[in-house]
């Protein structure tokens, strides 16, 4: 939605106004390419069609984030997003923006500028200055003509052939020099062609190559992001939980607002409580019908699946229940342990009948 406090632009070229220019330029996403022209004191960004600064991704909350103009800066506040507002690869709730800062919705991707351009000076006021000088030279000129007027004219000598010569050749010597000097200033002073194209390329291509950086950068960290999800979901599919666990964890570390990471996670935590309390009630089935042996090893099994979380309440349960059935088998404390890798029971003896 077009509104008064944001002026929007295809140009990437930095602007040519004088004054000071707040600018977001779209580097990634649906909006790739578009500037935003800050105007407004406070402007909303998000996916909903009442901000300033719509944001075509599928992960920006409809009232994602704030732009306050505060004296001559800019500062962005996460309007409490559900994906969070990411700034030069930090999760930030705020932040007074820099040149050059990365503000990061989703997957889209907006680079701050300001520009501050100098006014050109007006040469109006030197040109009439110039003027009102040559107006002041030919009265000055009119004055010494009319003096030179008043004064007797004084009988000029005759001139000898010799003086005539002299006077001709440095007539022609001026004449000569002066046509050398006016051709010579005639010649501007002009840059290669090849060389001005070069320069105007360069200030042209300035934008395009950050953005072709920004893009590689980000294409890495997602083939990065893709493996450490791929290799998350394989371990959930074939029912290991907690790596599951660990590669999610992980992915969103690299990427504190993937969507897909904190959805596998917490599905991955849930089957993880699900089989827990699976195995306990088993457990506790095969305890009440005295398979003591059983019993035990359904409870090293929630041990070994609690082996990183021992603060765990349902890791204290189980170990209070294997030194209970300790108790019940006439062993002593301590005699059967649980060790990771294998069968953790040491099944020695008979089950009591």
């Amino acid at each position: 939605m077009v509104t008064a406090n944001v002026k929007i632009s295809r140009d990437i070229k930095p602007p040519e106004l004088p004054g000071i220019h707040y600018r977001l330029l779209c580097m990634t996403g649906k909006n790739k390419g578009l500037s935003y022209y800050l105007k407004g004191k406070r402007l909303v960004m998000g996916r909903s069609d009442n901000v300033d600064i719509q944001v075509a991704d599928a992960k920006s909350s409809r009232e994602h984030a704030e732009l306050t103009q505060v004296a001559d800066k800019y500062v962005v506040t996460d309007l409490g997003s559900h994906n969070g507002l990411i700034v030069n690869d930090l999760k930030i709730s705020q932040h007074t923006l820099t040149d050059g800062d990365k503000i990061i919705i989703g997957q889209t991707v907006y680079k701050f500028n300001k520009y501050d351009i100098a006014e050109k000076a007006l040469q109006e006021v030197d040109d009439e200055d110039d003027d009102d000088e040559e107006w002041d030279d030919e009265d000055e000129d009119e004055e010494e003509e009319e003096e030179e007027k008043a004064k007797p004219k004084k009988k000029a000598k005759p001139q000898t052939p010799e003086e005539k010569r002299k006077k001709m050749l440095i007539i022609v010597v001026v004449l000569v020099g002066a046509w050398v000097l006016l051709d010579e200033g005639e010649k501007p002073k002009a840059k290669p062609k090849q060389q001005v194209a070069t320069e105007e390329k360069k200030v042209d291509s300035l934008e395009e190559r950050l953005r072709r950086q920004q893009e590689e950068e980000n294409k890495e960290t997602r083939d990065k992001l893709e493996a450490i999800i791929h290799r998350g979901q394989r371990e959930f599919r074939e029912g290991n939980y907690f790596r599951a666990i660990k590669q999610f964890n992980l992915a969103l570390i690299l990427s504190p607002a993937n969507g897909r990471a904190s959805f596998y996670l917490n599905k991955a935590k849930q089957r993880l409580d699900e089989e827990i309390d699976l195995v306990f009630l088993k457990a506790k089935r095969e305890a009440e019908a005295l398979r003591y042996t059983d019993s035990l090893n359904s409870y090293c099994s929630i041990i070994r699946m609690l082996q990183d979380r021992p603060e765990d309440e349902r890791r204290k349960d189980a170990e209070n229940s294997v030194a209970i059935i300790e108790k019940e088998m006439g062993k002593l404390f301590g005699e059967i342990e649980c060790f990771e890798g294998h069968e953790r029971v040491e099944k020695k003896g008979e089950e009591k009948q």
